[in-house]
């Protein structure tokens, strides 16, 4: 099956934000529920896609397609990068903020966080997922980052067997209040991917 691999751009907005929305599993409806009443979530989140110099930049995207359709999404970025966006400490509630503190800001130092790995349901399965984590290897070797984090819930357990298979570690676990919004419960975990030396590069760390 014939995939092709590209940079986003502010095009591929809705897209980005509709997919972010399904991987965060609530998150995003639990910060943006009404925050908005004439703005949808999927709307609040597409215009942080199309904004850059944010996490959720189309910057950071590298979208898999196949036919024409999108098929992947890796939204992935240097540590330094990671945190709340203004808009979101400009409307989402401190309170909501902070009880997602360790998942919104938390990122190994020297690390490129994953935000969001996405593998369309029809290629699950496939391998893919797997050589979109490669893609997240490459991109820290391009920023001369020993190695990769991210956030799981603690009760996805397909997740979690996916990356513990691809070498990660759980650094430590976060507890969260259950809201009807989040889809998991139990809380999260922080894992680490320790690169091995020869995949990493001089570049100085964190370099745009």
């Amino acid at each position: 099956m014939p995939l092709s691999l590209r940079q986003a751009d502010p095009e591929d907005a809705s897209a980005i934000a509709r997919i972010i929305r399904e991987v965060s599993a609530g998150v995003a409806d639990f910060l943006l529920h009404r925050v908005s009443l004439a703005v949808s979530v999927n709307r609040l989140l597409a215009t942080l896609v199309m904004e850059p110099g944010n996490p959720f930049s189309y910057e950071n995207a590298l979208l898999l397609e196949h036919d024409g359709r999108l098929a992947g999404l890796l939204l992935a970025y240097p540590w330094n990068r990671h945190g709340y966006p203004d808009i979101l400490q400009r409307l989402v509630a401190h309170k909501r903020l902070e009880m997602l503190d360790g998942m919104l800001r938390t990122a190994d130092a020297q690390s490129l966080y994953i935000n969001t790995l996405w593998v369309d349901e029809a290629l699950r399965g496939t391998g893919t997922a797997g050589d979109l984590l490669e893609c997240a290897t490459l991109m820290a070797k391009d920023n001369g980052l020993p190695r990769i984090s991210l956030h799981v819930w603690n009760d996805n357990a397909r997740a979690m067997r996916f990356y513990l298979r691809h070498g990660f570690t759980v650094a430590r676990h976060y507890d969260v209040p259950r809201y009807r919004q989040l889809q998991h419960d139990g809380g999260f975990s922080h894992m680490t991917l320790v690169l091995a030396p020869e995949t990493t590069s001089q570049h100085p760390a964190g370099r745009p």
